[in-house]
């Protein structure tokens, strides 16, 4: 019998590493995940998950529903001394609003919704 191999076929690309770290930004701590290159295309980019790590979710410095997502240019993510840096500084620009946010937190949450 074969034995399984854990190669990627050549036909499809492997997945771009994740990484998963604590942030800790006001005292309150988040779990933040971090996939590079996570879009094909001309516009490569990095996607930033910042989640309570609570169950169930809390508020987190950057979100009221516990969980934010950002997609960063590559470049600019490359050119920051690290990736856990990149996301200090995002977080700390999410919160003093120089970073827009794609919902506003006045919009139904999937949590609110699960409340009903």
């Amino acid at each position: 019998m074969k034995k399984p191999t854990h190669r990627t076929p050549p036909n499809r690309k492997p997945q771009p590493r994740r990484r998963r770290f604590k942030l800790t930004i006001e005292a309150q701590p988040m779990i933040v995940t971090y996939t590079p290159n996570s879009m094909d295309g001309a516009y490569p980019c990095g996607h930033f998950e910042f989640a309570s790590p609570f169950d169930p979710p809390r508020r987190i410095p950057v979100s009221t529903t516990g969980y934010w997502s950002h997609f960063a240019p590559m470049d600019e993510v490359e050119e920051a001394s690290s990736v856990e840096d990149y996301a200090r500084l995002l977080a700390v620009d999410c919160i003093e609003g120089k970073t827009k946010r794609r919902y506003s937190d006045r919009e139904p949450t999937l949590f609110s919704l699960l409340d009903r």
